[in-house]
């Protein structure tokens, strides 16, 4: 091969290189699969402060003030007013984020293209 050959084989894997690295940063992000659901004892504490952060948003915006600690522990505090929010929402108020609380919890935090997306259950992962 001469030096004109190997010159447009570099410039063509360099190329392509290039359009599959603009090609994975345009890709849509996804969700982690499988989130579990969030109750008092959750580990999953950025899952906990998102719930935390979006039912005292909620709560502020109904004139409730921000009754919770976001301080990323599921204890029976969370867990009452998770259920009020469950109420609220017309959800069975088991006090448990499962999918559907998720999807509302998510919707009350900015939807599904934010940071908690990854943390909370919901049928949209």
């Amino acid at each position: 091969m001469n030096l004109p050959q190997k010159l447009i084989r570099s410039a063509a894997v360099v190329a392509a290189a290039a359009g599959l690295a603009a090609g994975a940063l345009a890709a849509p992000a996804s969700a982690a699969p499988g989130v579990s659901n969030i109750s008092v004892g959750s580990g999953n504490t950025h899952g906990v402060w998102c719930v935390q952060n979006a039912v005292n948003n909620w709560a502020e915006r109904t004139n409730q003030g921000r009754p919770l600690v976001q301080d990323n522990k599921f204890g029976s505090g969370t867990k009452t007013w998770v259920q009020n929010f469950q109420r609220a929402s017309g959800l069975p108020a088991d006090g448990i984020v499962g999918q559907i609380t998720g999807n509302s919890i998510l919707d009350n935090s900015g939807g599904y293209r934010t940071y908690c997306y990854d943390y909370v259950p919901s049928t949209r992962h």
